[in-house]
């Protein structure tokens, strides 16, 4: 049982990093609510499409992500983290490190925290560590 939204993301990342979708998967909530959106993937809706997904990803090998920087927006029953993510991909010599700029929620269920979105895209190139473009001052969207 996980006892804090940060405990279950550093499970998911640790689980991503072996290569192991029994554990991302027991992360997730059970629920037909749940989704999960890969880099330039579809929208995938409820906890069955999503466990499939998660274990064809991971059939292919671990992937090998880790957060570099979070900010999180935290009440006592749900937990909203952005994160940049920095994603090992290719084999060998052809490996590169691409930034990806993800969403994860949680919700604390009676059996601890439990993820129900994850969100990820491609960052735009020039993303500096602090989630920025370089060279431009923050701005709001929205």
């Amino acid at each position: 049982m996980l006892s804090s939204p940060e405990e279950c993301e550093q499970a998911f990342y640790e689980a991503l990093d072996a290569g192991d979708s029994e554990a991302v998967n027991e992360l997730w909530l059970e629920d037909d609510d749940v989704v999960c959106i890969h880099p330039g993937g579809a929208r995938l809706i409820g906890y069955a499409a999503i466990k499939s997904s998660w274990t064809s990803i991971l059939a292919g090998g671990p992937v090998h992500a880790r957060c570099i920087l979070a900010k999180s927006l935290e009440t006592p029953t749900v937990a909203l983290r952005n994160v940049v993510e920095e994603v090992v991909v290719g084999q060998g010599t052809q490996q590169q490190v691409v930034s990806v700029l993800a969403t994860n929620v949680y919700v604390k269920t009676p059996a601890g925290w439990k993820m129900v979105l994850h969100h990820a895209s491609g960052a735009p190139e020039g993303v500096t560590q602090a989630g920025q473009q370089q060279g431009e001052s923050p701005s709001v969207l929205h």
